[in-house]
């Protein structure tokens, strides 16, 4: 498990984006024996790339700056992260390769759409490496993820003597409904390492939350995964999810033209008035808002990868934008910047 280039060699990192750029590191990495990197985001790209083991494509589906704080802990068998933003997403993509990666969402979220089902602050999800995961999280969304390989798990569920079939995990996609008293033991130890680490400052303090990464939380996991697996979330495969997936995902393929709304309820096979209540109810905002929120994304991964190469003017044109000055405004209400800043951006250094 290891962190980002830019974050490997510092214990904890605070990255600003390029409307308030600073850095701060302390104790080098090689003093410790885990690794620890805590970030603040304004810059949906830089979120993006600090998930790049995850593959993950992000959605920004309604309007604002971007404010967002990551907390990552990695060891040689395990990883943490903590993760929390206020605005809402659409996300789709794979977690890390060769791991078993579990989530579980803070208490006062509530519900979300993921993986086709909706979940709540009882359910264990097993996420996918296969690229399956799905998820519409609110604003104000807070969670914790967990990585362990599958080789260290089934060697501390030997340590335990727990018998666990981690094989039936490991293509992920699901959501285990467990007990609500364990959901909350789990999230308190999480919550326990987060304080922990955030405070730590003694060598004899990281090893005890290696302790708690490395042995105590998987045990907790372990022991819920063992005996009577929990049961699965059934998933939402109704009428109106296959039409809201069906138009989705003819509007990802054909952005920039930009599709009319017609031509979008033609690849979907339903009416207008169906259409609009399914992307209102699962990603709270309509056809017309999706199809806009895609095509502003699109130039804005363009500008953010290309940089100073990309002139503006070409790429809003190249994704059906051809008014410059609503487009400019557009562009600044829903990331809280204007499209000059994104491409100006430059990747975060720790030198």
């Amino acid at each position: 498990f290891t962190l980002p280039a830019y974050s490997a060699m510092i214990l904890v990192l605070n990255i600003k984006n390029s409307h308030g750029d600073h850095l701060t590191a302390e104790t080098p990495i090689h003093e410790m024996p885990i690794q620890v990197a805590q970030f603040a985001f304004s810059s949906l790209d830089q979120l993006a790339e600090t998930f790049d083991e995850w593959n993950l494509d992000w959605r920004q589906l309604d309007s604002g700056r971007l404010d967002a704080k990551l907390l990552q802990v990695a060891s040689e068998n395990a990883a943490f992260e903590r993760v929390a933003f206020n605005r809402r997403f659409a996300q789709r993509g794979a977690s890390p390769s060769g791991k078993l990666t579990f989530g579980l969402i803070e208490k006062d979220v509530g519900e979300i759409f993921w993986c086709h089902r909706t979940v709540s602050t009882d359910d264990l999800l097993v996420f996918s490496p296969e690229g399956d995961n799905d998820c519409v999280s609110k604003p104000g969304f807070q969670g914790h993820i967990l990585s362990f390989s599958e080789e260290y798990l089934e060697m501390t569920a030997e340590d335990l003597e727990l018998s666990v079939n981690l094989g039936l995990y490991r293509e992920g996609g699901v959501a285990l409904r467990i007990d609500a008293d364990e959901a909350e033991d789990l999230r308190y130890r999480l919550r326990r390492l987060d304080r922990a680490v955030t405070s730590c400052t003694k060598d004899a303090e990281m090893n005890r939350i290696r302790h708690e990464l490395e042995r105590e939380i998987p045990a907790l996991l372990l022991r819920l995964l063992a005996a009577d697996p929990p049961a699965a979330s059934p998933r939402i495969v109704g009428f109106r999810a296959r039409l809201v997936q069906r138009a989705r995902d003819y509007i990802d393929a054909h952005a920039g033209e930009p599709p009319t709304i017609e031509s979008i309820c033609r690849a979907a096979e339903v009416s207008w008035r169906s259409l609009n209540y399914g992307f209102r109810d699962l990603f709270g905002v309509t056809p017309k808002q999706y199809l806009q929120a895609t095509r502003l994304d699109g130039v804005r991964n363009e500008l953010y990868r290309r940089g100073s190469a990309a002139k503006i003017t070409d790429v809003a044109n190249r994704w059906g934008f051809w008014h410059m000055g609503q487009f400019a405004a557009d562009y600044k209400r829903q990331f809280g910047e204007l499209p000059s800043e994104t491409r100006s951006r430059t990747q975060p250094s720790t030198q």
